[in-house]
């Protein structure tokens, strides 16, 4: 919790302080006039004393000069800069919520794991702001300034409790507009996330901080520092050797799917022409893992997350912003800054030229140092304007608001308050509601039933699933010794492919345990069967049942032929799926056909299930590969007859049937006549459609009675 202050700070107040370093404080503010009081600021200043460090005060102006122009939802936004009391400062956006390092520490404090998609998440969203950073031009010369951060950490990138992510501190970075040069033998930035050509002392660029980024996820995702030593100078060692000193991220923790190992060792290469080139690359690389891996995931999950893990913070330190404004509202209100007779006679409000004390600091004027002190039982004015008294008491204050007012005709006073305002907001509102809506809504995951269902599509190759069917019942349902379901049946998404997982499924008496290799795409049905939890001589015991045999009939749809259909290895027809199968024994089916994703099904049909039947059917659904959808509705209901006109090359397919209504059915790309059939009222229709990939097509329609 900061330090109280309530202190005023030229047009600012300052609150509390949140942080202070070597030579800096940081102050959560707020600006001292009434009509901004809901608005909570930064104040960044250097401390007292210390205005006469050269290399600090070229820093601080470094970070001025950098960061003025920024404008970018991933990198704090500075407001403002000057001097006041001969302490030179900045006024800066404030981030309502936590450092990635103290994340860090609360995750590992409650022996949680950082989750694997909000790791992402994060380094994705701080590498769009540094590519923001990297690639900013002068807004008047247009001269690319080629900034480098040079000090990215855990410690500089913030994540409010609403799920933003900001990157901070440009105090060290290098840009072209900088005089500042590096001393010989100096290193700037933290020594676990250097990268090896800012040791070297090689010439700079913006490869080094993909690097320090990598160096960051690593961290989320392995729990500990990747570079970590007993002094710097180990530090740096490790660092030199990282070609061979750095590993996996999966191998401190297994969750991690070998999609992201790639993504992290890319950026941690040590030959930098080896790693993404751009911060926008190593985004775009974290973005296409983010929706393989968990499709599903929205940035609110982000919110989520920081709001449970600092849910007692919030609520304290809501209850002490509120109590540290009350009290500066107090506090502001016995300092009163009034116009005098003079200016409130010319007619308008006064300017900043009308004030003794203003001052400009950088390119825009900010205001002006207090113009005023309590004095006895008055208030001491200061102005410019010649012949006017510089005391006043509280009375005469009050007539002189009354006076000011009055010069103002009504009507105007009412559209300088009011309407001027409404439009200009209800012009910035409007804006900003269609960007959002037309642009930012699906990039920030708002699930758009079809829509992110097409958006799933181009990722979808990268995924594995895994549906555990069984008797409905409560169960742990583990992989890996995760536990990812608590009942059957279950569908495992956003499995990682190409490498062994060991499927456990328990109740209090029964386990069934498979060890399985999913490959990407892959829609993999096992079915679940118990074996007793008995001991080992029991087991040994035990003895199959007589094997008995039953024709399986698989009704394959999309239907069609061609590809290759195998049960435990066997070669079965495509034309005419049928194979006699032993009861009671574990079957394996895989389905490859040209188009269309990979299937495995791993079942046992049950003697006690089947009885005296001998035939068995199977319903399979093929996912495509490229695909559209289709929505049919009629009237009245009915049968709808999918007739496959023109399909894709490759593709082979046969007549199914489904009942209407249905929504957002998955067809492979290709031209279909469907034939809307309700043959007890004698009514049909035939409509031709072609199936575009990523498109969707409605059909509404009535049904015509046969002639």
């Amino acid at each position: 919790m900061g330090k109280e202050v309530l202190k005023k700070f030229g047009r600012y107040f300052l609150l509390d302080q949140i942080a202070q370093g070597g030579m800096a404080e940081i102050y959560r503010a707020r600006f001292a006039s009434a009509d901004a009081a809901g608005r909570l600021i930064v104040i960044k200043r250097i401390q007292s004393g210390y205005g006469g460090n050269t290399e600090f005060l070229q820093m601080f102006k470094s970070e001025i000069k950098v960061t003025m122009g920024f404008n970018h939802p991933n990198i704090v936004q500075l407001y403002d800069f000057g001097e006041e009391m001969n302490q030179p400062y900045i006024a800066m956006e404030f981030v309502d919520g936590r450092n990635l390092r103290q994340f860090i520490t609360r995750s590992a404090d409650a022996k949680q794991p950082f989750p694997i998609e909000h790791a992402a998440y994060i380094i994705e969203q701080a590498a769009c702001g540094l590519h923001y950073a990297h690639s900013f031009k002068d807004k008047i010369t247009g001269q690319h300034l080629n900034i480098i951060h040079r000090d990215i950490s855990p410690q500089n990138v913030l994540i409010s409790y609403d799920g933003s992510v900001k990157v901070i501190d440009f105090g060290i970075a290098k840009a072209t507009t900088n005089s500042e040069a590096t001393r010989a033998g100096v290193i700037k930035g933290k020594p676990s996330y250097l990268s090896p050509e800012q040791i070297s002392g090689d010439t700079l660029d913006a490869r080094c901080d993909i690097f320090a980024l990598g160096a960051v996820l690593w961290e989320l995702l392995a729990g500990k520092k990747l570079f970590a030593g007993e002094n710097d100078l180990a530090i740096l060692k490790l660092i030199e050797s990282c070609q061979t000193y750095v590993k996996p991220p999966s191998t401190q923790n297994s969750r991690v799917p070998k999609e992201l190992d790639y993504i992290v060792l890319k950026a941690l290469a040590k030959q930098r022409e080896k790693r993404y080139q751009t911060a926008e690359e190593f985004q775009r690389a974290l973005h296409r893992f983010l929706y393989t891996y968990a499709n599903e995931f929205n940035p609110a999950d982000l919110s989520y997350f920081a709001k449970d893990l600092f849910k007692s913070e919030i609520v304290d330190d809501r209850k002490r912003i509120q109590q540290l404004n009350d009290r500066a509202e107090q506090l502001l209100s016995f300092e009163i800054r009034e116009s005098t007779p003079a200016v409130v006679e010319r007619g308008y409000l006064p300017s900043q030229e009308d004030t003794a004390t203003v001052r400009m600091r950088g390119p825009i004027s900010t205001g002006s140092r207090d113009a005023f002190e309590e004095v006895g039982g008055g208030v001491k004015i200061e102005s410019g304007i010649p012949g006017s008294s510089p005391f006043k008491t509280s009375g005469e204050l009050a007539k002189m608001r009354e006076a000011k007012r009055a010069q103002v005709p009504a009507q105007k006073r009412h559209f300088r308050s009011g309407q001027k305002w409404r439009i200009k907001n209800l012009i910035l509102t409007a804006a900003a509601a269609v960007v959002v809506a037309s642009v930012l809504g699906p990039e920030i995951g708002i699930r758009i039933p079809v829509i992110s269902d097409l958006l799933e599509q181009g990722t979808a190759g990268n995924l594995a699933t895994l549906v555990l069917e069984g008797d409905s019942r409560e169960v742990v349902v583990t992989v890996n010794n995760e536990t990812m379901a608590r009942s059957l049946p279950a569908s495992l998404k956003k499995l990682p492919v190409g490498k062994p997982l060991r499927i456990a499924v328990k109740t209090s008496t029964e386990t069934f345990e498979r060890e399985i290799t999913l490959k990407k795409g892959e829609n993999r049905v096992m079915s679940v069967v118990f074996e007793s939890v008995l001991p080992t001589s029991e087991k040994r015991d035990r003895l199959p049942a007589a094997a008995k045999a039953v024709l399986l009939h698989l009704n394959i749809a999309p239907g069609g032929g061609g590809g290759t259909i195998a049960v435990n290895g066997i070669s079965i027809n495509p034309n005419n799926p049928v194979v006699q199968v032993p009861l009671d024994s574990a079957l394996e089916l895989s389905i490859e056909r040209s188009g269309f994703r990979s299937f495995r099904r791993e079942f046992v049909i049950s003697s006690q299930e089947v009885g005296n039947q001998t035939d068995v059917p199977m319903d399979i659904q093929l996912d495509p590969v490229s695909f559209g959808f289709l929505t049919v509705r009629s009237t009245p209901n009915g049968e709808a007859t999918i007739v496959v006109q023109k399909a894709a090359p490759g593709l082979d397919l046969k007549p199914w049937v489904k009942k209407t209504p249905f929504e957002n059915e998955r067809l492979p790309a290709g031209s279909y006549i469907i034939k809307l059939r309700n043959l007890v009222l004698g009514m049909k229709k035939d409509i031709p459609i072609t199936v575009q990939e990523n498109k969707i097509i409605n059909i509404d329609t009535q049904l015509e009675l046969e002639e």
